[in-house]
């Protein structure tokens, strides 16, 4: 049982109910990728061999939005770092209870495949997750409003819809000014506080991203 073997065979088995609502496999990459003008959608799946012999998967929700990353990366300082404007573990958000003030990180639940038994009850359970909780993600969180919405509500706070602090705080950031956001400013200074200890990059990310968001026009 090899994560090769593995991983086409429950691609095989659930790539037509992905199909269906306009996602692509990326074999290489094992994920699903939906993309229109403004948006990518991706489910992906993690694949690790254990010393035993098992395999876990660690499947993950991101959203791209373009207008933000196209932003983000005009200050990007570490090119090949990756970044997202929202996602996380498919566990930590199926899990979230919606209580964003009081949110705190989670402990991610990985699928363990131990026999052929697991592979069939993936390949049954994925698209019933696919219908009840991954399109609904999706669908409801893609766009610019949500994403200020989401990640200014509580913006000293953790985030299940973003946990990469303090890349966070830029994707936030700039959300809020495509958005209009009439609390700005203040985040702006939140933010600027939040990141007094954070990694030299970021801090020069930020300063970058005042600066052009400053005179930007939506």
């Amino acid at each position: 049982m090899t994560v090769n073997q593995i991983s086409e065979q429950i691609s095989a088995g659930i790539t037509e109910s992905f199909e269906k609502e306009g996602f692509k496999y990326l074999k290489s990459q094992r994920k699903f990728v939906k993309k229109t003008k403004n948006v990518e959608q991706v489910f992906s799946m993690l694949y690790t061999k254990r010393n035993n012999g098992s395999i876990t998967i660690k499947p993950e929700l991101l959203i791209h939005i373009f207008e933000i990353e196209s932003i983000y990366k005009e200050i990007a300082q570490i090119k090949y770092r990756p970044y997202l404007t929202l996602g996380n573990y498919f566990s930590n958000i199926r899990d979230y209870d919606g209580d964003a003030k009081k949110y705190n990180g989670a402990q991610t639940r990985l699928w363990l495949i131990e026999n052929d038994e697991d592979v069939q009850h993936l390949i049954k359970i994925i698209p019933e997750y696919l219908e009840e909780d991954i399109l609904p993600y999706f669908d409801k969180n893609s766009s610019i409003h949500r994403v200020d919405e989401l990640l200014n509500e509580y913006p000293r706070n953790l985030s299940v819809h973003n946990e990469m602090y303090p890349l966070r705080a830029n994707i936030a950031i700039i959300a809020a000014k495509l958005n209009g956001n009439p609390n700005y400013d203040d985040l702006l200074n939140i933010y600027e506080q939040e990141l007094e200890d954070a990694e030299e990059n970021y801090k020069i990310e930020f300063y970058k991203l005042k600066d052009i968001l400053e005179n930007y026009t939506t």
